[in-house]
């Protein structure tokens, strides 16, 4: 996004850009596909096709691959920034009073739409956004399968254990994951039980310092909440034994169990990527007719879409106020 806003003249559209993307890694490195209309429907492969040795003669059974359709639905992200004409007269100039408008509201569409690349969940068409990864990574009728949830009772994390994150790594399948996302709370009850046996690592990524998980860059964002619930029942783990992650259809409110998510993200056409009907604009409306004002409009037509589940992973239902182990 902040590439192809090089190719516009528009200087205010520039800034405000790169102010949406500044300082969240995760908006910082996820590519964005541009489309016509206002959605993109796409194949989700559920389930691989099969394949068999035969003896001379043998009759060949028929196997294809299950694929179910999905579609990722554009929503209008934007907000208009107005300055009262006599402001502008009697406190200060015109730039710099819009400037502090379009700054305000610029930090304000990136808020939402992180929340929403985390959280976003449509029900019944009711909601104005578009569905993000906890619940595109997810258990579903279908078989898919790339959750590890931790919590063994309903509405009670579990503290973290490592070993759970290295499955939900290796469930990651195709290509190598690009990096894992946390909250910094969790990163930090990480790092705390890496240094202690000695493990933490890190790395330099275009002139910064980059902690490392098993060789994988870490990434921590403000945005996944540390009070997610864990009363969402994904299955069983391998003891046969019901477990529980943070239930998606919840709204911040009814997060409640001091939870967390881990999730281990492929970014990629064919993975996790953004979409969007051209760039994020910036309309200079000017003055209004019945209002003694200017206003400028920040608009951006987008989502996000998930085309192949086994390129993303979640570890849910973590305790994120405790000890890590092994």
């Amino acid at each position: 996004m902040v590439e192809a806003s090089k190719y516009s003249n528009d200087v205010l559209q520039k800034g405000v850009i790169e102010l949406l993307v500044k300082d969240d890694p995760l908006l910082e490195k996820m590519p964005f596909k541009d489309i016509k209309g206002n959605g993109l429907t796409y194949d989700v492969e559920t389930t691989l096709s099969g394949a068999s040795f035969h003896q001379v003669g043998e009759e060949w059974n028929e196997s294809t691959s299950v694929v179910t359709q999905a579609t990722a639905h554009l929503a209008i992200l934007g907000d208009d920034a107005d300055v009262d004409n006599f402001l502008i007269a009697t406190r200060g100039d015109i730039q710099d009073l819009m400037q502090e408008q379009i700054v305000a509201k610029t930090k304000a569409m990136k808020k939402l739409y992180m929340e929403e690349v985390i959280y976003g969940y449509l029900t019944g068409g009711i909601s104005k956004g578009f569905e993000g990864i906890q619940y595109l990574i997810r258990n579903s009728t279908a078989g898919q399968n790339n959750t590890v949830a931790v919590a063994t009772a309903s509405g009670t994390g579990k503290l973290l254990s490592l070993e759970r994150l290295d499955k939900a790594i290796d469930l990651v399948r195709g290509d190598k994951p690009d990096f894992i996302l946390m909250s910094k709370a969790m990163w930090r009850a990480v790092q705390k039980y890496l240094k202690g046996v000695g493990g933490a690592t890190a790395t330099e990524i275009k002139g910064k310092q980059v902690a490392l998980y098993d060789g994988y860059p870490v990434l921590e964002t403000d945005y996944i909440r540390d009070n997610e619930s864990a009363d969402l029942q994904y299955g069983t783990d391998e003891a046969a034994a019901a477990v529980y992650g943070h239930n998606y259809a919840d709204t911040d409110g009814l997060d409640d169990d001091l939870s967390t998510t881990i999730f281990v993200v492929r970014l990629a056409p064919e993975a996790l990527c953004g979409l969007q009907n051209g760039n994020l604009t910036v309309d200079r409306i000017g003055k209004l007719e019945k209002k003694d004002a200017e206003r400028v409009r920040i608009k951006w037509y987008t989502s996000v879409m998930l085309q192949k589940i086994i390129t993303c992973a979640k570890v849910t239902g973590v305790l994120v106020a405790g000890v890590v182990t092994a």
